[in-house]
C-alpha cells in the first residue's frame, strides 16, 4: 500500500480549508493559489452563460431543450444551483463546447504551469477533436514516439553533448595559453624543476 504523505508530496498538495467544508483539506495550488469551491462554481456558471449567449438562444428557448423550466435552469447561470457531471454533459451536448473547455475555465491549472500553457493545451485538444479519424490515427503513431521519458532522454543527451563541447573549448584554450607561456619563457630548465647536479660540500 502506498503511503498517504508519499501520495500527498507527489500530487504536490496542500492542506487548506474551504467554507463549504467543516475538516480541512488537501489541494493542488492553481495559478493564483488556491482558489474556493464557490469561486469554481461562478467560473462553470459565467463559461454557461457565455456560451448559451454565442448560440442567440434566449434562457427560456435553451431551457426547453435541456428538459428544465426557465427558473430552473437559470439558477445554473446565476451559481446558485451547482452543476452536477451529468448535467454538464447534456449541456455540452446541447451547446457543443468540450468539457474540457468549461473545466479550464474553471480550473485552468489542471492543464499548464501557467496560463500560455494551460490555453495552448486546451486549444491543442480542441484542435485534434476537429480533424477526421485517420487524420487523429496518424497524429497518435507520432505522438506516441514523442513520450516524456523520450524527451527527458533527449535531453540529457543534448546536455551531456553540451557539456563535452565546453570542455573540449576549456582544454583547447589551456592548450594554447601553455604554448604562449613557453613561448614567452628564456632559454634554460623549466621553472620549477631542480638541477640534477649535486653540489659537493668543500671545506673552508
Amino acid at each position: 500500500m502506498r503511503r498517504l504523505s508519499d501520495h500527498i508530496k507527489s500530487r504536490e498538495l496542500v492542506e487548506t480549508t474551504d467554507p463549504d467544508f467543516q475538516r480541512s483539506l488537501y489541494r493542488r495550488e492553481g495559478l493564483d493559489g488556491i482558489v474556493s469551491f464557490g469561486e469554481i462554481d461562478a467560473k462553470l456558471s459565467a463559461f454557461l452563460q457565455s456560451q448559451r449567449l454565442e448560440t442567440g438562444l434566449t434562457q427560456s428557448d435553451f431551457a426547453t431543450l435541456a428538459g428544465l423550466a426557465r427558473v430552473v435552469y437559470s439558477r445554473y447561470e446565476l451559481n446558485i444551483s451547482r452543476l452536477t457531471v451529468s448535467r454538464m454533459i447534456h449541456l455540452s451536448e446541447l451547446l457543443g463546447f468540450l468539457p474540457m473547455q468549461m473545466l479550464h475555465a474553471a480550473a485552468p491549472h489542471l492543464y499548464g504551469n501557467n496560463p500560455e500553457e494551460s490555453d495552448d493545451r486546451v486549444e491543442l485538444f480542441r484542435l485534434i477533436h476537429d480533424l477526421p479519424h485517420d487524420t487523429i490515427r496518424s497524429l497518435i503513431g507520432i505522438v506516441g514516439q514523442l513520450t516524456p521519458k523520450d524527451v527527458l532522454e533527449a535531453r540529457k543527451e543534448a546536455e551531456a553533448e553540451a557539456e563535452a563541447q565546453a570542455e573540449a573549448e576549456r582544454q583547447r584554450v589551456a592548450r594554447k595559453a601553455a604554448r604562449v607561456s613557453r613561448k614567452g619563457r628564456p632559454p634554460g630548465r623549466p621553472p620549477g624543476r631542480k638541477s640534477s647536479k649535486v653540489e659537493t660540500p668543500t671545506d673552508d
